[in-house]
């Protein structure tokens, strides 16, 4: 049934640029807030947007990631011999850990509880602590650089010197993916009198084709498109926690150092938990963790909780 998924992926593709969005994921997130604002007044909802959510920095531990996710083959793609990524330098890139991710809801969810939430909050780094484009495809290319050095062989010497470099669309065109297409369906056409049993180069025409669809993919997030995302919502939460709370509930985006985050913590945690998956390889297997809940409160003890001093009485 590819070609029925192929059909409908072109056609929700096609009809989402008509209604002004790039990708029929972000506009499947827009029909859902419509539902939700047209149907959910007066019921206690609000609409959390999380930015592009990437590796834990504390929970459930250092480093965790899971899956091929959000810009895991993009990050993938910057460790080979590709260079030339097609992207505006200024651009601010949105990213923020999983674990932040999942405070930032906590404290949504307990405002719900208490029917003083507001409709939506934006989970994101763009405006408090920015990174943008330009320097992400640098770091990235240390973290993988700071892989390679540790590695032995003609081929991780060869990747320790491609580094990654942002460049215009114009340029990524003229000299990279695009234009070595061409050169191989010019090769293709010379060869194609010969009696080949398939075409010459036709694992590499394949490879390349696949870059440029996931290129295409990140376009808006990387090149088309600036939009920074405002976490007031959420901070003003945050601040409102007591102090005993605000350890295990504050949303601390504003301390995160990007360059200790992606060369320390992001890139290895993409090697160990995600690259295997892109390359077909088997993954570490994880230690086993146990977990013990806490001692329960004793029995009719008042404990101040909430993010607006309410008590609560455990029974």
């Amino acid at each position: 049934m590819r070609w029925l998924r192929n059909y409908l992926t072109e056609a929700g593709t096609k009809r989402a640029r008509e209604l002004g969005w790039p990708n029929t994921y972000t506009l499947t997130k827009s029909l859902a807030e419509s539902l939700i604002h047209t149907y959910g007044a007066g019921l206690p909802v609000a609409v959390v947007r999380p930015a592009i959510v990437e590796t834990s920095i504390e929970r459930p531990f250092l480093g965790w990631n899971e899956g091929i996710n959000t810009s895991a083959s993009l990050s993938y793609l910057l460790g080979t011999y590709f260079r030339q990524l097609p992207s505006n330098e200024r651009k601010r890139l949105d990213i923020i850990p999983v674990d932040s991710v999942c405070g930032g809801m906590t404290l949504v969810a307990a405002a719900i509880v208490e029917r003083r939430n507001e409709s939506v909050y934006q989970l994101a780094t763009s405006v408090t602590n920015p990174c943008d484009m330009g320097r992400s495809i640098e770091l990235t290319s240390l973290g993988h650089r700071k892989h390679y050095r540790a590695q032995e062989g003609l081929e991780s010497w060869l990747r320790l010197r491609f580094d990654a470099i942002a460049v215009s669309k114009q340029r990524y065109r003229r000299m990279s993916a695009p234009a070595q297409i061409a050169i191989i369906k010019s090769i293709q056409r010379v060869m194609s009198p010969l009696p080949l049993r398939k075409p010459p180069l036709a694992r590499a025409e394949r490879n390349l084709e696949r870059v440029e669809k996931l290129i295409q993919l990140f376009e808006p997030f990387i090149l088309l498109n600036e939009h920074d995302f405002v976490a007031d919502n959420v901070e003003k939460l945050s601040q409102a926690l007591l102090e005993g709370e605000k350890r295990d509930f504050g949303y601390t985006t504003r301390g995160i150092d990007w360059w200790e985050y992606w060369i320390n913590i992001h890139i290895p945690a993409l090697r160990k938990w995600t690259y295997p998956l892109i390359e077909g390889r088997p993954l570490e297997a994880r230690p086993s963790r146990s977990f013990e809940l806490p001692a329960a409160q004793e029995r009719g003890e008042t404990v101040k909780t909430g993010t607006n001093g309410a008590t609560w009485r455990y029974s």
